[in-house]
């Protein structure tokens, strides 16, 4: 039993913290436009070029039973190094610090550039606004100016508006683009308490302790209340920021670039998700997350230990779905009804991805979760005097702490020579094609 346990810990170890032996290098290297009146033409038009990369994204397999989570089925065959340029669409209040997490952790560890901004301030609730690349450009952190027109970047993790057009130009040719949603009642009941919305209400129903009346009451005027509180918001009387009340609303698909002027509007939004279907290779749902992950997993050709996480945020208290009253939550999902659109078709996508992946599906996912389990308990600490073993250090990293570490480490690469001289490389590792940065 003792042996048992001891080759079982062995194993975690090896299979979390493995991934500190890759070294892997490479190079250091739209809010959308602007829509016209003929806002459904111009998706159309966007559809048709998009039908033009049909061979990179994701194509059903003739046979149902093989894995089919893949750009092409050339890729099922050959899958034998890990996809490195992703540009992750982080949507908020879905669930998307953790994934976000998981991301920036595997580009750390293999040395991969982030696209990240210079004047970038944690905690701040930070939301990069990319309207143009030349606006872009003269913001990103580890640039150095001799290559200002020409960079290009492995990992894209932070907040924005999907601007596909900007994030093309600034990405690796060929990243893969992946994002999550969450259930539109659970997304706008965190929303209401991370952003405060109760703020906008009358004193005595802000102090109201039921959150449930406080949402009962924010819907009998929700357009006053939300207008009250973007002047709230806009004049610095709460910690959020300015245009937090941008989040009020269809917030899922205002982050996937959806013009909110045809937010009511059900042919466009369709319109909108046959667009999204055929530029973002895979949309992951927070309901199902450790599914999701699996198909991502396949997907990027990682390994599970690539996969493992901390739940980011964990510690701020939300109500449930499944606590609403039912008028309540018919309420939110009508407000939020292009939100309600775009996760109901994307649910059902996720669904038919896990029932494409192949027998195997169960047994991972339960692979998976057992290793998660473990790997919680071994790495977390379960006071705050408890110590982390060294080989946790990373893995339990909070998401500021990570990311001063990855900002740190581009800022080096930003001051070095533009041509440093290159350390000799081992044999062994000529032999494995690995190249080496430093």
């Amino acid at each position: 039993m003792m042996r048992r346990s001891k080759c079982r810990a062995a194993a975690i170890t090896s299979i979390v913290f493995g991934g500190l032996l890759y070294q892997y290098s490479s190079k250091w290297s739209h809010q959308l436009t602007a829509y016209t009146s003929e806002y459904v033409q111009d998706l159309r038009t966007r559809k048709h070029h998009a039908g033009a990369e049909d061979a990179y994204r994701t194509t059903p397999h003739p046979n149902p039973k093989a894995p089919t989570i893949s750009r092409t089925t050339e890729h099922i065959d050959t899958c034998q190094l890990p996809v490195t340029n992703i540009a992750y669409l982080k949507i908020h209040k879905a669930g998307s610090s953790t994934l976000s997490q998981v991301i920036n952790r595997f580009g750390y560890r293999r040395n991969l550039s982030f696209l990240l901004p210079k004047d970038f301030q944690r905690g701040k609730r930070y939301m990069w606004n990319m309207n143009s690349t030349d606006e872009v450009r003269i913001n990103i952190l580890g640039i150095s100016p001799a290559n200002l027109s020409n960079s290009r970047y492995n990992l894209f993790t932070l907040h924005t508006t999907y601007n596909r057009r900007v994030i093309d130009d600034l990405m690796q040719p060929g990243s893969r683009y992946i994002t999550i949603l969450r259930d539109p009642v659970d997304q706008f009941v965190s929303a209401f308490g991370y952003y405060d919305f109760s703020r906008s209400l009358p004193y005595t129903e802000q102090k109201k302790s039921s959150k449930t009346e406080q949402i009962r009451e924010w819907f009998r005027h929700p357009h006053d209340y939300r207008r009250k509180y973007g002047d709230i918001a806009r004049k610095g009387k709460i910690s959020v920021s300015p245009e937090s009340y941008l989040f009020c609303r269809n917030s899922q698909a205002r982050d996937l670039g959806f013009d909110m002027e045809h937010e009511r509007n059900v042919s466009a939004i369709s319109e909108y998700i046959d667009v999204l279907n055929k530029e973002i290779d895979l949309v992951l749902i927070m309901d199902h997350f450790d599914e999701s992950l699996l198909v991502m997993q396949k997907m990027l050709c990682w390994e599970m230990s690539d996969i493992l996480y901390f739940p980011e945020n964990r510690g701020r208290r939300h109500m449930k779905n499944s606590s609403l009253p039912g008028d309540i939550a018919h309420t939110i999902r009508d407000w939020n009804s292009a939100d309600q659109q775009l996760y109901a078709h994307f649910n059902r996508t996720l669904w038919r991805k896990i029932s494409e992946y192949g027998p195997s599906f169960e047994s991972d996912l339960n692979s998976f979760r057992s290793l998660l389990k473990d790997v919680i308990q071994t790495c977390r600490p379960h006071s705050q005097n408890s110590t982390i073993p060294d080989n946790c250090e990373l893995s339990a990293m909070d998401k500021n702490a990570l990311m001063d570490k990855i900002r740190q480490r581009q800022k080096l690469h930003q001051e070095a020579p533009d041509n440093p001289p290159r350390k000799k490389i081992s044999s062994n590792l000529r032999k494995k094609n690995v190249t080496m940065i430093h």
